[in-house]
C-alpha cells in the first residue's frame, strides 16, 4: 500500500508563498549590507583622490570627528585640529579598536608648513618600532594633524601626552625606553650587549629618523640634526642591554688674562724716577 505524498493544492500555494517570501527577504538583506558597506567606502575615500596624497592642499579638508577625551576618528586623509599645545611636551598617538594608522603630517592652520620634512614639504611622522604608538612633536601650540590610514577603513585614535624624563650624560638600560635629549648634542656613542635587536628613533619637529640599528652587539657612534628639542625612542628585546653615551659640556678654558693659583705674579715694569 503506497501513501500519497504530493501536496495539496493549498499546501502548495503557501509553499510557494513561503519560498517566494524566504527569497525575497534574503534579497532584502543583500541589499541592505550593500548599502551600508558602499556607505562606509564612501566614508572612508571622502577625501577627493587629487588631494589623496597630501590633503593639507585641499580648500575643502575632511574633518575627523572629536569623540572627547583625545579621541578622534575619521577617514584617511581626513584632519584635527589642535590647539593650546605645549611645544615643549611631546605627545603620543595610539591606535584604537584594531584600526590602522600609519602617521600623521603636521602643518599649521591652513595646510601651512612651519617646519620642512626631509622631502620639503610638512614632515611626517611614521615610526616603524613596534611600541605603544607614534610620538609628536609640534613647533608651535596650534598645528593641523593629517592622519594616513587605510584609503577604504575608517580609524580611531587617542592623543594622549604620558610623561617624559629628560635625560643627559649616559642613559642605558634593557628593553624599550623613552626620554628627551636634555642638551644641544648632535651625536653620541651607543653600545649594545646581550641577544636581541635594539633600535633607535629620533624624534624632533621635522619628522622621525631611524639613527640605529643592529642586532649583534655594537659599540658606534650616531648622529642627528640639529634641534631644540630631541626625543629618543628606544625598542629592545628584553634580553638586549643597550647605553647611549651623550657628550657633556667641555670646561673652558682659563683666559689669557687669568693668573694660576700658586704662581708668582710677573714683574711690573718700573717707571725711572724724574
Amino acid at each position: 500500500m503506497s501513501a500519497n505524498t504530493t501536496p495539496s493544492g493549498p499546501a502548495q500555494v503557501r509553499l510557494l508563498a513561503f519560498n517566494g517570501f524566504v527569497w525575497i527577504f534574503g534579497l532584502v538583506v543583500i541589499v541592505i549590507i550593500g548599502v551600508v558597506q558602499f556607505t562606509d567606502a564612501g566614508e572612508a575615500a571622502s577625501v577627493p583622490e587629487e588631494f589623496r596624497y597630501d590633503p593639507w592642499l585641499n580648500p575643502d579638508p575632511v574633518l575627523a570627528d572629536d569623540e572627547g577625551d583625545g579621541v578622534y576618528s575619521g577617514a584617511d586623509g581626513a584632519m584635527i585640529s589642535l590647539d593650546g599645545l605645549d611645544p615643549a611636551q611631546p605627545f603620543l598617538l595610539t591606535e584604537l579598536d584594531d584600526t590602522y594608522v600609519g602617521g600623521v603630517t603636521v602643518t599649521g592652520p591652513g595646510g601651512t608648513t612651519l617646519t620642512e620634512g626631509p622631502y620639503g614639504g610638512p614632515p611626517e611622522f611614521t615610526s616603524y618600532l613596534p611600541g605603544d604608538g607614534q610620538w609628536v612633536l609640534v613647533p608651535q601650540a596650534d598645528v593641523e594633524l593629517w592622519v594616513d590610514g587605510f584609503s577604504d577603513e575608517r580609524w580611531r585614535l587617542q592623543l594622549t601626552t604620558p610623561p617624559v624624563e629628560r635625560r643627559s650624560g649616559t642613559v642605558s638600560g634593557f628593553g624599550p625606553a623613552v626620554f628627551l635629549l636634555d642638551g644641544d648634542a648632535t651625536t653620541a656613542r651607543v653600545s649594545t650587549r646581550g641577544e636581541g635587536s635594539v633600535y633607535i628613533e629620533t624624534v624632533t619637529t621635522s619628522g622621525v629618523t631611524e639613527v640605529f640599528s643592529e642586532y649583534d652587539p655594537t659599540d658606534r657612534s650616531i648622529a642627528w640634526d640639529d634641534s631644540e628639542l630631541v626625543l629618543f625612542v628606544i625598542d629592545a628585546w628584553e634580553e638586549a642591554g643597550w647605553s647611549i653615551e651623550f657628550p657633556t659640556a667641555a670646561t673652558p678654558a682659563p683666559t689669557s688674562g687669568a693668573t694660576d693659583q700658586g704662581a708668582t705674579p710677573a714683574a711690573q715694569p718700573t717707571q725711572a724716577a724724574p
